[in-house]
């Protein structure tokens, strides 16, 4: 049992003590908070615009040289209830582009969290899950789509309405998408040297 002078010693050593643990655990929290927000959004959202236009400029070579139907900003434009023409396929590019750019910083917190490292070969991997995903999401669209299949043919899942042409563009271009955003987002990890890059 610690008395007299000990025990006024010992109080101040404990109480130092706790100061210091309290101090540890505010860093700490401090330091994971900052580990979350670790993460580049501009990047991210600009890789996933890139991605996106280059879809829409794939799709309209092809709907000008093959496959006319193949059309899915119109498509997007007329959820809205629009009725197609110029503005509506606006509309829809706008809203393809959005799409593109939060998808992307889905990719990027893939990149951050789940491989620490982005690059062509890490952005195929997780385009691979986007078109099992995106493939299932079109086989919906009759249910979420006020035009289709009354006014629209519905797309099939994975475009397999427009025949196996259709599934292919969209397998392709998807996996092109996701190349594009691996090779332009660089995980903070890796510029601060603790991530490497596919």
């Amino acid at each position: 049992m610690v008395r007299g002078g000990n025990e006024k010693l010992y109080r101040k050593v404990k109480a130092e003590r706790d100061y210091l643990n309290a101090r540890r655990a505010l860093f700490d929290g401090a330091s994971n908070k900052e580990e979350v927000m670790r993460m580049n959004f501009g990047r991210a959202i600009l890789a996933g615009v890139v991605g996106g236009t280059v879809m829409t400029v794939i799709m309209a070579l092809v709907r000008a040289t093959m496959m006319p139907q193949a059309n899915p900003e119109m498509m997007l434009g007329t959820m809205t209830g629009s009725m197609p023409g110029t503005g509506t396929w606006v509309m829809g590019f706008v809203i393809h582009l959005i799409i593109s750019a939060v998808i992307a910083l889905i990719y990027a917190v893939g990149f951050e969290y789940v491989t620490n490292r982005a690059g062509v070969l890490t952005g195929l991997g997780f385009a691979i899950i986007h078109v099992i995903i995106g493939g299932i999401v079109m086989g919906m669209m009759p249910m979420m789509h006020p035009m289709i299949p009354e006014q629209m043919p519905p797309p099939g899942a994975f475009m397999s309405g427009m025949g196996m042409m259709g599934t292919g563009l969209f397998v392709i271009e998807h996996l092109i998408y996701g190349a594009i955003v691996g090779a332009m987002y660089t995980p903070v990890h890796g510029e601060l040297g603790t991530s490497v890059e596919a």
